[in-house]
């Protein structure tokens, strides 16, 4: 899936600092720059059309990857290509399992009350 980065690149060089600081921007062919971390984690970013990517070892990659998205959704400032918000797909996900808790107690509250009218 591609992002776009709605926060321009200054924000972008922060947020990326932020989850790796002893990384370092390099400006690459047809506008693309790149942040390469000591880990071996690259995130690409397009000024123009302000889409993101994200490459390196799997498991380096994806670290840094979630770390930065993390972020940016709590900044409101990704968007994936299907034009999908992703701060407010992390909101649904967070009430949903404050959903799901509260009937796992309503459930334990149930059960406890059936135990107790067995006797």
């Amino acid at each position: 899936m591609s992002q776009k980065f709605t926060g321009g690149y200054s924000r972008l060089q922060k947020y990326a600092s932020l989850v790796d600081p002893n990384g370092e921007w390099r400006s690459l062919q047809h506008g693309c720059k790149q942040y390469r971390t000591d880990k071996g984690a690259t995130l690409n970013y397009w000024e123009k059309s302000t889409k993101i990517t994200f490459q390196g070892h799997p498991s380096v990659a994806q670290e840094f990857q979630a770390a930065f998205e993390v972020i940016a959704a709590r900044k409101n400032r990704l968007i994936d290509d299907e034009d999908k918000d992703l701060a407010a797909l992390q909101l649904k996900n967070e009430a949903l399992q404050r959903a799901l808790v509260d009937a796992l107690r309503e459930n334990r509250r149930l059960q406890r009350a059936q135990k107790n009218m067995s006797w």
